[in-house]
């Protein structure tokens, strides 16, 4: 009789302060006003607007609808009930409000139909015009608890701070309004029962950016169980009078976060301690708690930490830049070189006065320093746009170089001139040609393209204009071209008797599509009669493969010592 008399002193006290407010602002009309709401969603993920709200003296009440927009919750309004919505992974969660109702319900996706909680407010929502309005105080209190999200109202800015990134530990609130089995006046669900002996199943520990959340799993009856709070070096400790658990399971080392170690202990008898080590080295615990989820039988350690937003950002800012940095080191190691014989097939190049064909004496070449890389680079993939005497498309050579994503691509030629007395080795980048002699090496290269069905159709455009665009298409490959080049040409000079004439660049098409550095080698002149008789010779031939790999030897200690450095840079 006492119980029920002070329910009803309380419901009259609340029915006063109800009437109290509306009495009050029947006197005066609520004036117009915004609350900044500033939403933090994620890394990066953020945004800030203004929500339209009524000021009554000292009182803020905020449009709840236009709240619930701005979190982007949907919600739809029928007379005086008010019902907002969430979806996640494919469930949906609703939040009611009724018109002067001091109560609001919460119904979620259970495994036996909708669970729902009962949640008392100080003030009833209002129905002002076509909008409903409640306190903000109250506002922001509904909607932490409804999301599991941290809101938090400051009065003196006028402003709201919602921190959505992840879910706090669990707070004091967590089961409040949760109904009990006998109250059916909403439906509510059957809290389940649990017997047996005691078993932990499993352990989840979940790093959030504000604190760490960890779940021991059970089955069978409830344990009677004890928890001892972190001290000052970071040990905390549960304890289960009785149950069943594999040690190994609930024996773990974590690297980085809050939690360093926890490790289960039997303590005889059938007592089981599981010992937490918390890194109080790098982080200030401000609270724990532990707690038994009568829904799904587990036992859950929360801690929470003096979280500082803007050093979450930073450290997820550079944790970033550092996967992205990792992920272009990956990106572009040395691990595929694209060799490409010029020619081949219907077109045999350039042909000497002895009858020497340019596609043969060039595969031949390409064959040997294939096989070279691959005894001395095992870890280096190589990749041929030919392997036999078949006749490739210029464009399609750089599109298989593309499709294996290679770090340097190599063609080789020979070359031929009308001078018959022109000699030597050179090697050719991407870009508009500074002499009459590249330009005429380019044209001789690029004629192959007459021999392509639709040639007209796929070179559409070709150009001195064209070759420059492709060029700057190229500039963030230049220095690594250049001094692949350079390397190259050093190289063959050392091993072989051909005269050096320098690193050039021209306008061949071959070099268009390959993004990556990318070089041509023309190794000799075959219309030169002296030349000739040495380039179809197979230890010339081997010669050149030999001092073409002693170059790119040089140049890929060049690549990655460059990657080395960059490492070391990264924050």
């Amino acid at each position: 009789m006492v119980r029920l008399c002070q329910f009803r002193f309380a419901a009259v006290l609340v029915m006063c302060a109800g009437l109290s407010l509306l009495f009050r602002n029947a006197a005066a009309e609520p004036a117009a006003a915004k609350l900044e709401l500033h939403v933090v969603k994620g890394f990066q993920q953020e945004y800030s607007l203004s929500v339209p709200a009524l000021r009554d003296n000292d009182l803020v009440m905020i449009d709840i609808g236009a709240f619930a927009r701005a979190l982007r919750f949907v919600h739809k309004r029928q007379a005086g009930h008010l019902t907002v919505e969430r979806d996640q992974d494919g469930k949906r969660w609703f939040c009611h409000f009724r018109d002067r109702n001091n109560f609001v319900r919460f119904e979620s996706p259970g495994e036996n139909g909708s669970a729902e909680r009962v949640i008392q407010m100080a003030s009833p929502p209002r129905l002002i015009g076509e909008s409903m309005y409640l306190p903000v105080t109250d506002a922001v209190r509904i909607f932490s608890l409804w999301i599991d999200r941290q809101i938090t109202y400051d009065r003196r800015k006028a402003s709201i701070e919602a921190f959505l990134w992840s879910a706090p530990p669990v707070s004091d609130d967590s089961r409040l309004g949760i109904l009990s089995p006998e109250d059916r006046s909403i439906g509510a669900g059957i809290v389940k029962s649990f017997s047996g002996p005691t078993r932990l199943n499993a352990l989840e520990v979940d790093e959030l950016a504000n604190g760490v959340i960890i779940r021991i799993r059970a089955t069978g009856s409830p344990a009677v169980a004890s928890f001892i709070k972190p001290d000052k070096s970071g040990m905390a400790y549960l304890t289960f009078q009785q149950a069943a658990v594999d040690l190994s399971e609930f024996s773990r080392t974590f690297t980085m976060g809050l939690i360093r170690e926890i490790k289960a202990l039997p303590l005889g008898n059938g007592a089981v301690q599981l010992s937490l080590a918390f890194n109080t080295g790098m982080f200030t615990i401000k609270s724990t708690r532990y707690d038994w989820d009568s829904r799904s039988n587990s036992y859950t350690i929360s801690a929470l930490t003096n979280v500082d937003v803007s050093e979450v950002y930073r450290q997820e800012k550079e944790k970033r830049i550092r996967q992205e940095l990792l992920q272009d080191q990956q990106k572009w190691k040395f691990d595929t070189i694209v060799l490409d014989a010029g020619h081949g097939g219907k077109d045999p190049g350039a042909i000497g006065p002895a009858g020497t064909q340019e596609k043969t004496v060039v595969l031949n070449i390409v064959r040997e320093l294939g096989g070279l890389i691959q005894k001395e680079w095992p870890d280096v993939k190589v990749v041929y746009t030919r392997s036999d005497d078949t006749f490739i498309p210029l464009k399609d050579r750089g599109k298989i170089a593309n499709r294996h994503d290679g770090k340097l691509f190599v063609s080789v030629h020979c070359n031929a001139a009308k001078n018959r007395s022109a000699k030597g080795a050179e090697v050719y980048i991407l870009g508009p040609h500074k002499n009459d002699d590249a330009l005429e090496v380019a044209m001789m290269e690029n004629a192959v393209i007459k021999q392509e069905a639709d040639y007209e159709e796929r070179y559409r455009g070709f150009s001195e204009e064209y070759t420059i665009i492709s060029s700057l298409a190229q500039n963030a490959f230049t220095l690594q071209s250049t001094e692949a080049a350079r390397y190259v040409l050093e190289g063959m000079q050392e091993k072989t008797k051909l005269n050096d004439r320098g690193v050039r660049q021209a306008g061949f098409v071959v070099l268009w599509t390959p993004s990556m550095p990318s070089i041509l080698v023309e190794a000799g002149y075959l219309s030169n009669h002296e030349e000739e008789r040495v380039l179809r010779q197979k230890s010339t031939q081997q010669a050149i493969a030999k001092g073409i790999f002693n170059g790119l030897d040089r140049y890929r200690e060049q690549y990655e010592r460059q990657q080395v450095a960059a490492a070391s840079a990264m924050p």
